[in-house]
């Protein structure tokens, strides 16, 4: 029986290691300051900001970047669980997509089209409507983190919402 429990602490020893064990980057990208690397790809939050969508687009410029495009599903995925790690407080994140040139019409910021539906925007209500669905009044878009962090859209002039850039 000793022998048993022993494999088996060693067995359990070797999984927990194995799990600790980071492996190296398969992507080559150096982030600056204040950027982080998540998925090749340098990003920033930065939840002490807060401001329409407008204001937090030129922060991120001036840090070189714009607000994230979450066109790539795995990068998306990778950016939430990234949310995740840092236990940010309660905060709504700017994203860089819109429809302000042309309403129904959602663009990211590099003028390539957003993907609608399941899985990134958002779903609520007793008929489990599905975002976007503010109309002319709501053209830019934002990590809602009252939706698990699925995308919906708001009012563009909405002031307490923070910036997730991409460099």
């Amino acid at each position: 029986m000793t022998g048993f429990r022993l494999l088996s602490f060693l067995g359990t020893l070797a999984v927990v290691a194995a799990t600790d064990i980071k492996p190296a980057s398969k992507y080559n990208t150096k982030c600056h300051s204040p950027f982080t690397e998540i998925s090749g790809r340098c990003v920033h939050i930065d939840v002490s900001k807060t401001g329409t969508w407008q204001n937090m687009r030129k922060f991120c410029q001036q840090l070189g970047g714009d607000l994230v495009n979450l066109s790539d599903l795995q990068f998306y995925g990778d950016i939430l669980l990234y949310i995740e790690s840092l236990h940010l407080p309660h905060a709504h994140l700017w994203i860089g997509a819109t429809d302000e040139a042309t309403e129904d019409v959602w663009m990211w910021t590099d003028g390539t089209p957003v993907r609608m539906g399941t899985p990134f925007w958002a779903n609520f209500g007793d008929n489990n409507s599905q975002m976007p669905d503010g109309g002319d009044s709501q053209n830019c878009a934002m990590l809602d983190v009252n939706m698990h962090y699925y995308f919906n859209d708001f009012s563009c002039s909405k002031l307490d919402i923070s910036p997730l850039c991409e460099k």
